[in-house]
């Protein structure tokens, strides 16, 4: 009866639920985005701002790229050994798996993206091409969410929030989160892996989409019901607030 009733689960949860495990350098992508402004983190710990000199061309799209991988892990299959398309058709299959909600149950069949082996190959191959199509960047600074970046956070919001994110991930489900230390920070990353450790904390292996193919760590501290994001170009590391973003929007 055990394996009966666990059979069912399966057969109808999600697909999003029953995602094959995500892999850092296999389903992201091989570009990155960047900052509009300069960053760099002095000795003293401090994140000076200034103009860049040559202006970075592929910008302002943490939360893009963030919702785009999360969109072709979900929705797309990878055939290396099929033949490969026009660059007209890698386009349109490119557009139709981004504008799937990542909430959602998705096509009843995975969209193939054939002859390439997974999303880094083929955006390696395609660069420029899914650099055009994955989506605007502007409709993300608009978000009403963003709000709340400026505002305070309870502790026990951020402790939902971190059982939240370790349930999808013993489910082998990626999540995003939208990461914030008003004024001086906020992007999107996804915790696709954990590590539970002492106390009741657990360290979660980062996506981040300034970072292609690295990886990076968030820990939860249980004792202080609080996230801790590690040092990088943009941020001298420590203290953050997390959000949960493309969940549905009855949650």
């Amino acid at each position: 009866m055990r394996h009966l009733l666990l059979f069912l689960c399966l057969l109808f949860a999600p697909a999003a639920l029953r995602a094959r495990d995500f892999d850092l350098r296999r389903d992201t992508f091989a570009f990155s985005n960047d900052t509009a402004f300069q960053y760099g983190v002095d000795e003293r710990g401090k994140l000076p701002v200034s103009l860049r000199e040559t202006p970075a061309d592929f910008t302002h799209r943490c939360f893009v790229l963030s919702r785009a991988v999360l969109q072709f892990h979900q929705f797309a299959r990878f055939e290396v050994k099929a033949p490969r398309l026009s660059r007209e058709e890698y386009r349109r299959r490119i557009r139709a798996i981004c504008r799937i909600p990542v909430w959602s149950r998705g096509p009843a069949e995975r969209i193939v993206i054939p002859g390439y082996a997974d999303l880094h190959s083929f955006s390696t191959a395609y660069e420029g091409l899914m650099k055009a199509n994955l989506g605007n960047w502007l409709p993300t600074y608009l978000r009403v969410g963003n709000w709340r970046m400026a505002m305070g956070h309870l502790r026990p919001g951020q402790a939902a929030a971190a059982r939240w994110l370790s349930a999808s991930l013993d489910r082998g489900q990626p999540r995003a989160l939208y990461l914030a230390r008003f004024p001086s920070m906020n992007h999107v990353v996804i915790p696709y892996a954990q590590k539970r450790e002492s106390g009741g904390n657990v360290r979660y292996f980062v996506y981040d989409p300034n970072y292609p193919n690295e990886p990076t760590w968030l820990l939860y501290r249980a004792s202080e019901r609080s996230f801790e994001f590690a040092p990088r170009w943009y941020f001298p590391g420590g203290r953050v607030n997390v959000m949960r973003v493309f969940i549905s929007p009855l949650h």
